[in-house]
């Protein structure tokens, strides 16, 4: 008798942990998702306070679409696409950031001209 619940013990022990097991993995889904999305949140919201909406246009908007898209496929509970628009979501916001910090100069690298020239201000007017 003392053998069998042993046995008995050992198998409820194993079904215990294989539970816990599956539970754990069917957990990370939402979890990794929603931390995805939050650091998409973050890096759209970097390249907002650089004026990459006016600076990096395409980079910034697709940022802000994918991450719409990543919460309403969160919202479905599809949360490997809600996880993979997030990552996408990330990299367009993260070029955004880039762009705008690598914003070309927009004035004359010689800077404004000082000395007077009639050939070259007759050469600007046509």
């Amino acid at each position: 008798m003392r053998r069998s619940s042993g046995v008995w013990l050992a198998r409820v022990g194993v079904s215990a942990l294989m539970s816990l097991a599956a539970l754990g993995v069917s957990g990370c889904g939402p979890v990794q998702s929603t931390a995805m999305i939050s650091e998409a949140e973050v890096a759209l919201e970097k390249a907002r306070v650089v004026k990459a909406e006016q600076l990096a246009p395409y980079e910034y908007w697709s940022a802000n679409e994918y991450l719409y898209k990543a919460r309403e496929e969160w919202g479905y509970a599809d949360f490997e696409a809600s996880m993979d628009y997030a990552t996408l979501s990330r990299k367009f916001a993260e070029e955004a950031l880039k762009k705008t910090k690598e914003a070309p100069y927009t004035g004359s690298p010689a800077g404004p001209r000082r000395v007077q020239d009639p050939e070259a201000d007759a050469l600007e007017r046509y």
